[in-house]
C-alpha cells in the first residue's frame, strides 16, 4: 500500500468514526457556522411566506364566493401555532475483525476469529416556534423556495408545502355549498382545530474496510465493515390553526398544538431506540 493509499484510509477511518463523538451540526459538510444561520433564515422565511401565500389566497378566493366571507370573517378571530423541529443525529462505528489460521494438520483445519465494536450516537434537535394572528395574514405575500446563499438547504425550501391544497380542500367546500360550517367566533368555531403536519428525512451513510492479508491472519475479511457513519437529518413542520388571542393560542388548539409537540418528541425517540 502506498503512502498515498495508507493515508486516504487512515483520514477516511478517523472522520468515520469521529461521527457520534459530538454535537453535530445542522448544515450538512462543508458548510459553516454562517451557513447554519443562513439556512435557519432562510427555512423560517420560506415557511412565513408558505402560510402567508395561502391565508391571502384564501381571503382573495372568499371575494368570488360570499357563502365564504362570513366564515373568513370569524377566522380573523383565530391565530396559528408553527412548531418547526430541525433534528441532526449522527453515528458512528468501528467494528475491526480479524481471522487467525494456524498450522494445523490436514484432516482438522482450525481457525479462530475475533472482534470489537464501539459506536457512539449523538442527537441534536433545535425547535422555533411562532404564532401568527389570521388577520395580520390576510394580504400578505412573498416568494416562497428562496435559497439560502452558501451550500446548505432543507427540504422544508420548496416553492410548495402543501399547505395552501389543505386549506382549500378543506375551507373551499364552503363556498360551493356543499357543506355547511359555523360562523359565530362564539359557538361551535370556537372549539374547532386545523391541523396540517410535513416531515422530511434525509439520511446519508458510508462505510470504509482496509483488509490486510498475511500467510497466518486476515484483519477485517470480506463481509465485516471496519469503519461506518450515518447522518440522519428530519425537518418536520407542525401547523395548528385554531382560536387564540394576541399571545397565543387557546383551548383545545392549543391542546392539539401541544400534542403534536409531545406526540413528535415521542415518534424522534422511537426512531432513535429502533435505529430507524
Amino acid at each position: 500500500m502506498s503512502a498515498m493509499q495508507r493515508s486516504f484510509a487512515y483520514f477516511g477511518i478517523l472522520l468515520l468514526s469521529g461521527c457520534g463523538t459530538y454535537v453535530p451540526d445542522t448544515q450538512d459538510f462543508p458548510g459553516n457556522q454562517v451557513d447554519q444561520q443562513l439556512l435557519v433564515g432562510a427555512v423560517i422565511q420560506s415557511i412565513h411566506c408558505e402560510v402567508g401565500n395561502a391565508i391571502s389566497s384564501l381571503y382573495e378566493k372568499a371575494k368570488q364566493y360570499p357563502d365564504m366571507r362570513p366564515m373568513t370573517k370569524a377566522l380573523e378571530s383565530w391565530g396559528m401555532q408553527l412548531t418547526l423541529s430541525l433534528k441532526t443525529e449522527e453515528k458512528g462505528a468501528l467494528s475491526p475483525a480479524v481471522v487467525w489460521t494456524p498450522p494445523s494438520p490436514a484432516t482438522a483445519l482450525f481457525s479462530m476469529s475475533g472482534g470489537l465494536t464501539a459506536s457512539a450516537d449523538a442527537i441534536r434537535t433545535d425547535k422555533i416556534y411562532f404564532y401568527y394572528l389570521i388577520k395580520d395574514l390576510k394580504h400578505y405575500r412573498c416568494p416562497t423556495g428562496v435559497q439560502p446563499r452558501g451550500p446548505v438547504s432543507s427540504p422544508l425550501i420548496q416553492n410548495s408545502l402543501k399547505f395552501h391544497d389543505y386549506l382549500f380542500d378543506v375551507l373551499l367546500p364552503v363556498g360551493n355549498g356543499e357543506i355547511n360550517l359555523p360562523t359565530n367566533p362564539a359557538g361551535a368555531l370556537s372549539t374547532n382545530v386545523l391541523y396540517y403536519e410535513v416531515s422530511f428525512e434525509i439520511i446519508n451513510s458510508g462505510n470504509l474496510t482496509p483488509a490486510w492479508t498475511f500467510t497466518r491472519v486476515v484483519v477485517n475479511p470480506a463481509g465485516t465493515t471496519f469503519a461506518s457513519a450515518t447522518r440522519d437529518r428530519t425537518h418536520d413542520l407542525q401547523i395548528t390553526m385554531g382560536p387564540g388571542n394576541t399571545i397565543g393560542l387557546t383551548g383545545p388548539a392549543q391542546t392539539a398544538q401541544l400534542s403534536g409537540d409531545v406526540g413528535l418528541s415521542v415518534a424522534n425517540s422511537v426512531r432513535t431506540l429502533t435505529g430507524r
